[in-house]
């Protein structure tokens, strides 16, 4: 009887120590499992050498926290808006299953994320610089910018702004009286300027607008320079007109779904964190390499740049910054926005950060 209750304890004992051989190796190979973040972006995919400074810097982010995190955090991206409309990025990052990360494109997302979408407001910044640097701060000073940002579900990582846009036309042009009746694709203030000068704004998603100019059915659109390459408009719109007077770039934001991100452990999203701090100078460094490229590019495809006379530049000014950031404030009211209070916070961070 002795005998036989020694074998079953020694038998038991067996057991327990091939389930726990065999269960911790299971354990920790789960435990190793990366985490595979889907990515939605409404650009091309990088072509050899970099891409433009948008396309460039998403790669090198995504890579550097895959390095960073040992693995522990990887991307996998959809590039086209292959997961839906850019126009949906915000609603498919910020609910289930989509996407968990993707670039909300301000154009886009105008009254989704209206006081960061104001950002985007006519003669308020020029250059890529300091709208971004502006932003930041704003979001992390004061509880409403970040307050409609939560409420998406969605935490912006970090923000750029894209290049600043040029007038992408048919015809030769020294102002823009010379478009009244046509039929410009364009968003933001730049409708509203539009508007002013008897043009018809059009807006409808971006992977639409090449076949629209190839057919005439728009005459030109508004569009940031860099990326107008990637989309090839300079193929159906030879005149680029530069309109950096104005200020109206768009910004992008890098965000996360808020379920995902808590799901990511502290030291990696601290590395995330950090990595993200950093892409400010790097996008800002890149863009400044690249722009010789681009410029070289778009002359060998036949593009002629075109520059408003200081007189025009100025007139325009005079008609439009009033009235535009006016009707902003109003229709910004409307959506229970608090839109004058952001004009003068942000107006103050620019004017100190200049």
């Amino acid at each position: 009887m002795k005998k036989n209750h020694a074998r079953l304890i020694t038998f038991i004992s067996f057991l327990l120590i091939a389930t726990f051989l065999f269960t911790v190796p299971c354990m920790a190979k789960e435990a190793s499992k990366p985490m595979v973040l889907s990515v939605t972006l409404h650009w091309a995919p990088p072509p050899k050498g970099g891409g433009a400074n948008d396309q460039a810097s998403l790669v090198y982010w995504t890579k550097e926290i895959e390095k960073q995190t040992e693995g522990r955090v990887k991307f996998k991206i959809f590039y086209s808006s292959v997961l839906g409309k850019v126009t949906d990025f915000a609603k498919m990052v910020g609910g289930v299953g989509v996407a968990d990360v993707g670039a909300i494109i301000a154009v886009y997302t105008q009254w989704q994320l209206p006081l960061y979408a104001g950002t985007m407001n006519p003669f308020l910044t020029t250059g890529i610089d300091v709208q971004a640097r502006a932003i930041n701060r704003l979001y992390h000073e004061w509880a409403p910018m970040r307050d409609e940002w939560t409420k998406l579900n969605l935490k912006p990582l970090w923000v750029f702004v894209i290049d600043p846009y040029r007038l992408i036309i048919k015809q030769e042009i020294s102002s823009l009286d010379d478009l009244k009746g046509k039929k410009i694709w364009g968003g933001g203030g730049y409708a509203e300027i539009m508007k002013m000068y008897g043009i018809t704004p059009v807006f409808f998603p971006p992977s639409q607008v090449y076949e629209a100019m190839q057919k005439g059915t728009i005459d030109g659109l508004f569009f940031p320079y860099g990326p107008s390459s990637f989309f090839k408009f300079y193929e159906v719109g030879k005149y680029y007109v530069d309109l950096t007077f104005m200020g109206c770039q768009t910004p992008a934001a890098i965000a996360i779904n808020i379920d995902m991100w808590n799901k990511i452990s502290p030291d990696d999203q601290k590395t995330i964190e950090r990595i993200s701090a950093g892409m400010h100078e790097f996008f800002l460094e890149y863009s400044y390499k690249d722009e010789q490229r681009l410029n070289d590019f778009f002359r060998s495809q036949g593009v002629k740049f075109i520059s408003f006379s200081p007189e025009e530049q100025a007139k325009i000014r005079d008609r439009c910054a009033d009235a535009v950031l006016n009707d902003w404030i109003e229709k910004a009211n409307k959506k229970g926005a608090p839109g004058k209070e952001f004009l003068e916070r942000y107006k103050a961070i620019v004017n100190e950060l200049r």
